[in-house]
């Protein structure tokens, strides 16, 4: 099968936070959830909840927010039941800012290189993302 994604993709397995997006695009009921993995395009999560295609959600995960409380939005592109109480979702991003874009951008790469063994000057990455 022909690989479609558009931009390198890392494991990180990180705790984080979902939410729904209401009418008005605030974020309500936090629940918790796990990226499975990033890109700059989008993140697999996974969560107890499901979510149906074309739902927007938004995740909260400590090391992206700047400035306080900025969940990164995104929409559900597919789900999958992973196990009796847990569904995997692939979430398309959307709207990222350009510093918020440059650094999953960065941190992607640097946990590339570190995983592959490159040694193209990048830096060793952080434990976190």
């Amino acid at each position: 099968m022909k690989e479609r994604r558009k931009h390198d993709r890392v494991a990180i397995n990180k705790g984080a936070w979902i939410c729904n997006l209401d009418g008005d695009a605030s974020p309500a009921g936090l629940k918790d959830c796990l990226i499975v993995d990033i890109s700059e395009g989008g993140a697999c999560i996974q969560c107890a909840a499901r979510y149906e295609k074309g739902q927007p959600l938004a995740f909260i995960y400590q090391d992206l927010m700047e400035d306080g409380f900025r969940p990164v939005v995104g929409t559900v592109m597919w789900c999958r039941q992973h196990s009796e109480t847990s569904y995997r979702h692939g979430i398309e991003f959307l709207g990222l800012s350009t510093q918020m874009l440059h650094k999953i951008r960065e941190r992607v790469g640097l946990l590339t290189a570190e995983r592959t063994g490159r040694s193209d000057g990048a830096q060793k990455a952080p434990d976190k993302l």
